[in-house]
């Protein structure tokens, strides 16, 4: 579904950003924003493409996890095989061999840690909440 996604200056920063990195055209990230509805492809949750809020800073807290993050759908094309992921998430995905990453995907625990993101995310969870989340996997249950 395209939807219509109002053009910031953080998603126009962003895109020159992807751009300089992962080559395609201004409009090609435009539509693929807007095919995403502006959200992460995996879980759903509204992306942040505030950079100076969402990247990492030297000394800082690291990137906020739900910032903006290009993921290669397959690693090995290199022509608009992208979709764009919650930063935490495609690290995630990224220290995952690509079978065991879809066999998680299928999992119950899963859907429920994706569940439990995207309510954070709505919530306007901090960065914190995020890593707790990720590294303690409160979100199953025995």
């Amino acid at each position: 579904m395209v939807t219509t996604i109002q053009t910031t200056k953080d998603r126009e920063r962003w895109i020159r950003n992807a751009r300089r990195k992962y080559k395609g055209t201004t409009q090609s990230w435009i539509d693929l924003i807007k095919r995403q509805n502006g959200k992460c492809a995996l879980t759903g949750a509204q992306l942040l493409f505030d950079v100076k809020n969402g990247t990492c800073k030297k000394g800082g807290s690291g990137c906020h996890p739900l910032y903006a993050s290009v993921d290669h759908i397959n690693p090995q094309r290199t022509d608009q095989g992208f979709q764009i992921l919650c930063y935490d998430i495609n690290d995630l995905k990224g220290h995952l061999p690509p079978l065991l990453f879809n066999a998680l995907k299928q999992t119950k625990e899963w859907k429920r840690f994706i569940k439990k993101w995207r309510k954070l995310a709505k919530s306007q969870g901090g960065r914190k909440i995020f890593k707790k989340l990720i590294a303690t996997g409160y979100f199953i249950k025995t």
